[in-house]
Parts: C-alpha cells; sequence; structure tokens
C-alpha cells in the first residue's frame, strides 16, 4: 500500500477517535449532533477516497444514503432543541 494512502488512514483513524470523544464527553445535544455530522461526513471522505483510489463507484449508493442519514438526523436534532427551548 502506498505511504500516502496510510498516512491519510491514519490522519482520519486519529480524527474519527477524538469525534467520537466529543460525541461521548460533549456537554451538551448541540456539540454530540455536531460531532456525529463531522463523524459522517469523514466516513463520506474516506468512502470516496477508496472509490477514487480503485476506480470503481460500487459505494455511492451508500454514500448517498449516509449523507440522507446525516441531513435528516440533524433536522430530528434541531427540531428537538428548538422544542426543548419553546418550552422554557
Amino acid at each position: 500500500m502506498n505511504p500516502l494512502v496510510i498516512a491519510i488512514l491514519a490522519v482520519f483513524a486519529v480524527a474519527a477517535a477524538l469525534t467520537i470523544v466529543r460525541m461521548v464527553v460533549g456537554p451538551s445535544i448541540l456539540d454530540r449532533a455536531v460531532a456525529s455530522d463531522v463523524l459522517l461526513s469523514m466516513v463520506l471522505c474516506v468512502l470516496g477516497a477508496e472509490a477514487v483510489i480503485n476506480q470503481h463507484t460500487r459505494t455511492l449508493p451508500i454514500m448517498l444514503i449516509i449523507a440522507a442519514i446525516g441531513v435528516f438526523g440533524s433536522i430530528a436534532v434541531a427540531r428537538f432543541v428548538a422544542r426543548k427551548e419553546q418550552d422554557r
């Protein structure tokens, strides 16, 4: 495997670990929501890079589903926080 690919995967692994820590420790639900969006974005980047390196499009449907889950999850969290603020 190319040393550049190994370096990129190492950087993504460290970033993903730090993002998971933020998801677990995050003081508010909004911090956790942002961390989950960042983690989904990193997964999309890794899948896209893998598709480019191996020159195929098999992961495109998976990437679209992950992107949709991220959008719908963000909308759900925003609605939850908005309702919680209105109740105060």
